[in-house]
């Protein structure tokens, strides 16, 4: 058992107090928006002075397990996060190993350097990942029905009609609505419909970005953004889907990633609750905080709501756009949440009297809150080994060592593969 020490990212999107909180460090302004723990080469933890990739590359049987090592290769195939946002987060997908792997190698022939600001594919694995909310969290995944996205575009063209908006705003929001037609009682046809959409609003940005800003002005009129609960235009969202359209326009003026927000699913996590959101699900986070375990990847696919590198074509071809909401799950008895991956398991324990840890192959440990101790018992003294965890620290135990026994009360969260 070793200490880690972990990166923090300072993207925009992120808040300045959630993660300086659970280190225990003074805010100073500056955006603090993720914290990675684990062996990832773009931003790896350190044992000691020395990267966690590094360590593991030194003897990857040792470290990760055969058991991994035969089904992930010599890496960690895991990274644990905590995320902290404070405004969205870009309109976005992840890969299917196979995208990834095609996607991969077409740059690197092409010569594009991995760490490029126009690269796409930045490795070649699959980017599937489960957030668990530590307090209140709003997310957009997976698409609504067709039907109450066409009752929220019914809303926005009353809107426009009261506000005497511009003849420009009323043609785009009408071609948007003609992109969304399907025939009659023909449900199957929704998810081609909703690509067509995707790809359109996403593929004209200045033409739909300035549609948004149009729906944003006239729907400032109190009288004209509301509407009942029970209203067909909110189905699939946890809230006005007129708000998410706001909300997300506050944080990205002429950009027409809003008017996708508000054709996605809106979920309202509790402190506690889980979100799967598998390769192909187009998502963003809008704000809140929590922990994230994921395939260790770096591969996002972007097409809005962001001032990165956006790949529209590549992310309609890839992307999923069925209307089936994603899974929103609670630990089960055991304290796990996992996907439809082996490459990640999230143990949570709140609470522990001696338990023994029983996952096998390599584990990443990190405590957000309260304290906890780690105890192993081998033949004598000698064999015997103990370490305490308070809020913000985080832990390396290699797939050799012995699984220790926990005792605490807080929050912990174990990170490990599903094998």
């Amino acid at each position: 058992m070793q200490r880690l020490t972990n990166t923090r990212k300072d993207y925009a999107w992120g808040s300045p107090t959630g993660i300086p909180e659970i280190l225990g460090q003074e805010p100073d302004g500056t955006p603090v928006a993720e914290l990675w723990v684990g062996a990832h080469p773009g931003a790896p933890s350190t044992v000691d002075g020395r990267s966690l990739d590094a360590l593991i590359a030194e003897d990857p049987v040792r470290f990760l397990g055969e058991e991994s090592l035969a089904r992930f290769g010599p890496r960690l195939p895991f990274l644990l996060k905590v995320l902290s946002a404070r405004s969205a987060l870009s309109i976005q997908s992840h890969p299917t190993r196979e995208q990834a792997e095609a996607g991969f190698a077409r740059e690197e022939a092409a010569g594009i350097p991995t760490d490029a600001p126009h690269r796409t594919y930045r490795d070649s694995w699959h980017k599937p990942e489960l957030l668990y909310a530590l307090g209140e969290f709003h997310a957009l995944c997976g698409f609504r029905p067709v039907t109450a996205v066409l009752a929220t575009l019914e809303r926005f063209a009353h809107a426009l009609e009261t506000a005497e908006a511009p003849a420009e705003a009323r043609d785009a929001l009408a071609a948007w609505r003609d992109a969304l037609t399907r025939p009659p009682r023909d449900p199957r046809a929704d998810a081609v419909v909703l690509r067509t959409a995707v790809e359109r609003l996403l593929g004209e940005p200045a033409r739909f970005g300035a549609l948004a800003d149009a729906l944003a002005a006239a729907l400032a009129d109190s009288a004209l953004r509301s509407a009942a609960a029970d209203d067909p235009s909110h189905v699939g969202s946890s809230t006005d889907p007129v708000h998410t359209l706001q909300e997300t326009h506050a944080d990205f003026p002429h950009d027409p990633g809003p008017l996708v927000a508000v054709m996605l699913r809106r979920h309202l996590l509790q402190a506690g609750e889980s979100l799967v959101v598998e390769s192909g699900s187009i998502h963003a986070y809008l704000r809140g905080m929590g922990v994230e375990i994921m395939a260790s990847s770096d591969n996002v696919l972007r097409g809005g709501l962001t001032a990165k590198h956006v790949d529209v074509c590549e992310l309609v071809r890839t992307a999923r756009f069925d209307t089936h909401a994603p899974d929103l799950l609670t630990p089960d008895d055991a304290g796990e949440l996992r996907g439809r991956t082996d490459d990640f398991v999230l143990t949570v324990i709140t609470e522990a009297a001696g338990r023994r840890l029983e996952r096998s192959g390599a584990l990443t440990l990190l405590c957000t809150e309260g304290a906890f101790m780690l105890r192993t018992e081998g033949p004598g003294d000698a064999g015997s080994a103990s370490l305490e965890l308070a809020r913000g620290d985080s832990v390396w135990i290699p797939a050799d060592e012995p699984r220790p026994a926990v005792t605490g009360i807080g929050s912990l969260f174990v990170a490990s593969t599903g094998l």
